[in-house]
């Protein structure tokens, strides 16, 4: 007697396993990659604040040795930290030019503790000897 053709019920078995398998595999991909892109924008907002920021430092946010801080409204933190670059004047030959360098890191922070996230700017500006009237 002639044997009919077809799947036996473990070869169907076999490839639902292997079909479920490749699907999860599939999902976590696409789930992952949902993840990335949140990341991704979570970062580029907090560059955009940081380089904000950074550029309104001296002008909006005093420019002044020492530790500031503060939290915006849509859930990110900042640190201002501002100190006195070394510097030799004599590099200058010995000339005033009425201003001292200063160090100026700035760092915006998001998430929560257990993710948390930061990102860093530095930058050397100049603060005037003088911060209340001109030159000398």
């Amino acid at each position: 007697m002639p044997r009919q053709g077809g799947f036996s019920l473990i070869e169907i078995l076999v490839a639902f396993a292997i079909m479920a398998l490749s699907l999860g595999v599939l999902l976590r991909i696409f789930a992952g990659g949902g993840h990335i892109a949140a990341t991704a924008d979570e970062y580029s907002r907090a560059i955009l604040t940081a380089e904000s920021m950074m550029a309104s430092v001296g002008v909006d946010l005093p420019l002044r040795p020492g530790v500031q801080s503060g939290e915006l409204a849509d859930g990110y933190r900042w640190d201002l930290n501002v100190t006195p670059y070394p510097f030799d004047p004599a590099l200058l030959g010995g000339q005033n030019l009425g201003f001292k360098p200063y160090w100026v890191e700035l760092t915006v922070e998001w998430g929560d503790e257990s993710d948390p996230r930061a990102f860093n700017l530095t930058s050397l500006r100049l603060i005037p000897d003088n911060p209340g009237g001109g030159l000398n």
